[in-house]
């Protein structure tokens, strides 16, 4: 967890920030801004959940709810969209009455049974617990979640805002962006995940950005979607953790190979005129790896012709580099196009990389533009 005064020195800047989001309308809850520890006109049910901790609670339609150290949250693969747990509960399951068990915390509900506030509770020696954070749940008017701001008790017992979840949905409700940091505006520049859809609203990508040293939202991946709906090619920009032969260790964006087991060597077009391992008089091959062996094949490490077809070889010169003729490599190029994954460059009988093609900067500025709606956006 980030140290408390980072966190509150945060909320200075997302509570400003939060200024700039106003939905059109909001659903009885009202904004996640206002009276965090106020109930109002709100339903207020104590439990003996203790909220941060890991357990399995009673889902309001009889199933198991696993908790997480957040109420919302991504995933890296499968479902793309943000996970919530805190309102599947039956929380009426872990209801404490006054003078019958230990409340953890205290939840507060509209009218209508929507979750809008879960107030973590510290004991005291002497007198009532008291509220020392938790969070806040705000809603369109449709009943659509908006976002979910975290609150800490300070010293001089307000509650400072340190943390929150931003959702953008389209005019139909669909989700566009889910950013934690700001609202509003400032959603466009936060890192986050982006949902790009056709007009239909049929989900074509879901864009992930990182900030890094040099932008404040750069975009990592970016997984593409089939008219069906299922999750197509799948492309990334990384710098390898390890060093490649020939010295071309920038990161690169690339589609990245299905289950492989080999380290990837990204590279562009004209990279293929200087390959190189810096270790003269070494065999090397260029290979092909048949249709009918698994990409996964942990047998298949060292060279094999059983198994692979070859498409270009020779010994490294006197400095190390692999020659390769026009034709050769424009026969490579294509091989590696064609079948990702399956293009395997030995440096040695035994040591060998994944060839990948390198996508042109074009093509991902294109690919990780949210406003880009082709289908063909990364191609």
């Amino acid at each position: 967890m980030r140290d408390r005064l980072c966190r509150i020195a945060l909320g200075a800047a997302l509570a400003s920030a939060s200024v700039l989001h106003a939905a059109p309308a909001l659903a009885a809850c009202g904004s996640a801004d206002l009276g965090f520890s106020e109930s109002g006109a709100l339903t207020t049910l104590r439990v003996s959940v203790d909220v941060t901790q890991s357990r399995v609670l009673l889902g309001r339609q009889g199933e198991r709810i696993a908790t997480h150290p957040q109420p919302i949250w991504l995933t890296a693969s499968g479902d793309p969209l943000p996970h919530t747990w805190m309102d599947k509960v039956d929380w009426t399951a872990y209801r404490v009455d006054d003078g019958n068990g230990v409340a953890h915390a205290q939840l507060l509900f509209d009218a209508g049974g929507r979750l809008c506030r879960v107030q973590r509770l510290e004991r005291r020696a002497l007198g009532k617990p008291t509220v020392s954070g938790g969070h806040a749940f705000e809603y369109g008017a449709d009943g659509a979640l908006l976002r979910v701001a975290e609150y800490e008790r300070t010293q001089d017992a307000a509650y400072a805002l340190i943390g929150q979840g931003c959702l953008r949905r389209d005019a139909h409700g669909a989700l566009q962006a889910f950013i934690a940091g700001p609202c509003g505006d400032a959603m466009d520049l936060a890192p986050g995940r982006h949902y790009v859809r056709d007009a239909a609203g049929r989900l074509l990508r879901v864009i992930d950005a990182a900030a890094s040293e040099s932008a404040a939202n750069e975009s990592v991946a970016v997984q593409t979607y089939d008219e069906r709906g299922r999750p197509a090619t799948r492309y990334v920009q990384r710098q390898s953790p390890f060093p490649t032969p020939d010295g071309n260790d920038g990161p690169g964006a690339y589609a990245e190979p299905v289950a492989p087991q080999d380290r990837l060597h990204v590279i562009e077009r004209e990279a293929l005129s200087r390959l190189s391992t810096d270790v003269a008089g070494n065999e090397w091959r260029i290979v092909r790896l048949k249709d009918d062996i698994a990409l996964d094949d942990t047998d298949m490490v060292s060279w094999d012709p059983g198994s692979q077809t070859v498409l270009a070889e020779g010994v490294t010169g006197d400095q190390g580099q692999c020659a390769l003729d026009p034709a050769t490599q424009q026969k490579v190029w294509k091989a590696m196009q064609d079948e990702p994954g399956r293009i395997l460059w030995y440096t040695d009988p035994m040591s060998r990389l994944v060839l990948v093609p390198a996508m042109p900067a074009a093509t991902w500025r294109a690919c990780t533009d949210p406003a880009n709606v082709s289908r063909d956006a990364c191609l």
